[in-house]
């Protein structure tokens, strides 16, 4: 069975085409470092690592692995005496739990409505919220607008109706007017679930009449994980969704909000629409046993030499889990190796971190931090949010790493906020041959399903980089023999410049949070620091 195999599964859109990159290419200065990255890759895509679910044994193993990399290239460890900083998790499987849903007091039935459990801990058993009624939810300030104005949404949960002012894309997933921009959207303003009332749900036809009805009925039957930690705040800006059909909401909510799904539709599409608090709940009990599990971080540190910048710190980060193996028939292949995703970004710090670690010391001190959980939805980047190991305004950059794999001779470096540090990298990659490329698809948002989300959120300036998605993406044909690993190597090798430049005093990039770019409003930095 496949879990959540979202949210940075919905990051990337766009088929790359790529080309095949020969064992060694007498273009890259160091043949060795081509090796060791293809080494670790090879070593974390492997088959008996089944694909590094979060939680599993394969996990563990990757995780060990990565600290003894570490340690051999002399980096100390990040969480006190440990390179590791763990952290529990409850997982939801759905085919083991029972949901009851009422609106408005009134119970819906099974196939009025589809609950997707986003980073829900089934422990609260039942909860139970006020509505507020968004219209069709959209926030979209580039072409201005945003139904959420004069609304307060923080603790409760936001109701919202399939479309927007502008005909639907049946093909997409992702923008900010379906389900998934709309529910960051309100997740960001503080809501703890979001209500989306579509037709394209009413029933499972076959072919579905869009690509988000398809996509969320499936990812609806495969195992979540959430952080206990975290109560009701998902580790994420996206949290859980209950879809309901228009019969049901004609059935419980037409009257609180002023008419049948038709007629609310009609009337939104006139000016003056209306979003209001309205005179309804949501009440959701969960019934089922979440199964416990421990993940880890792998944290480590490279002290700087300079007493003056030492206190100050790069971030380098990525992700090494992925979203495990599935039972298939005898003869086919049921591993998601992720050799792309994301074990290249992993082999990447890896070789970073060593060069770093082999000649002169950095002024500044460097922290590599590679999360677990991040295709179950940001958890271990999130629980390091919790329990940071360095003060947040005193991180310089953070450095992301996510799917560098499969380049064409390029990489893409989205850097939100900060065009002093896209400008800086795409230096870099010009001293080494390499085109750094912007956001292709600034509307789509992916900063909010990046592990670097948990540093933008307290105002680090990020950085992430990535090569785009294919056709293996999330898919058992993600394995290392498909890895172009010249390209990854000069992209590694833009990644350390970068990195080094900042690392050695040059000035923090200049950040300013994008228009666009919210957070809760209980969102605030933890503390206290958990010093290394």
């Amino acid at each position: 069975m496949r879990s959540m195999l979202i949210l940075a599964g919905v990051l990337v859109v766009g088929l790359a085409a790529g080309r095949s990159a020969a064992p060694d290419d007498p273009a890259i200065p160091d043949p060795g470092a081509q090796r060791r990255i293809e080494a670790d890759l090879r070593f974390l895509a492997d088959d008996l690592l089944e694909g590094r679910a979060t939680p599993s044994r394969g996990l563990d193993v990757a995780a060990l692995y990565l600290a003894s990399q570490l340690r051999a290239a002399g980096w100390e460890p990040g969480a006190g005496d440990s390179y590791f900083q763990a952290h529990e998790l409850a997982t939801i499987v759905p085919a083991k739990a029972r949901y009851r849903v009422a609106l408005n007091g009134v119970a819906l039935e099974p196939d009025e409505y589809i609950f997707i459990p986003i980073a829900f801990d089934a422990r609260r058993g039942t909860v139970r919220y006020d509505l507020v009624f968004s219209g069709h939810g959209v926030f979209l300030p580039e072409k201005g607008v945003d139904d959420y104005a004069g609304l307060d949404v923080a603790g409760k949960a936001v109701l919202a109706m399939l479309g927007a002012p502008w005909p639907l894309d049946p093909t997409a997933l992702h923008s900010p007017d379906r389900l998934l921009g709309k529910s960051v959207s309100a997740t960001v303003r503080g809501a703890r679930m979001f209500v989306y009332v579509s037709e394209e749900f009413a029933s499972a036809a076959v072919p579905p009449p869009s690509v988000e009805a398809a996509f969320w009925r499936h990812v609806a039957t495969g195992a979540m994980a959430s952080l206990p930690e975290l109560g009701d705040r998902p580790a994420m800006a996206a949290g859980p969704a209950l879809v309901i059909t228009p019969a049901a909401f004609d059935r419980t909510l037409a009257s609180a909000v002023g008419g049948s799904y038709a007629e609310v539709q009609r009337r939104l599409r006139e000016p003056g629409r209306t979003t209001r608090q309205i005179p309804a709940t949501i009440e959701l009990a969960v019934d089922t046993k979440p199964e416990r599990g421990r993940a880890s971080n792998v944290v480590a540190i490279l002290r700087g030499t300079d007493p003056s910048f030492r206190d100050d710190w790069v971030v380098l980060s990525a992700h090494f889990d992925h979203v495990g193996r599935t039972d298939v028939p005898a003869g086919q292949d049921g591993i998601f190796n992720g050799a792309d995703d994301n074990a290249s970004g992993t082999a990447a710090v890896l070789e970073v971190a060593r060069r770093l670690a082999a000649g002169p010391r950095p002024r500044r001190s460097v922290l590599a931090l590679l999360t677990a959980g991040e295709d179950m939805g940001l958890l271990g980047s999130a629980h390091y949010a919790l329990h940071p190991l360095v003060p947040w305004k005193q991180v310089v950059v953070d450095v992301n790493v996510d799917m560098v794999g499969r380049s064409a001779g390029s990489v893409i470096a989205l850097a939100p906020g900060s065009d002093a540090l896209f400008e800086r990298a795409v230096a870099v990659g010009r001293q080494q041959g390499l085109e750094v490329q912007p956001d292709k698809t600034p509307l789509l948002r992916l900063a909010y399903f990046l592990d670097s989300y948990h540093f933008a959120r307290f105002g680090v300036p990020v950085v992430s980089f990535f090569t785009d998605l294919h056709a293996d993406y999330h898919g058992p044909g993600d394995e290392a023999d498909k890895i172009h690993y010249a390209e990854l190597t000069r992209i590694v090798d833009v990644i350390e410049g970068l990195a080094a430049h900042y690392a050695e005093g040059a000035a923090r990039p200049a950040y300013g949070r994008p228009s666009w770019f919210l957070t809760p409003p209980d969102d605030v930095p933890s503390g206290p620091v958990a010093r290394p």
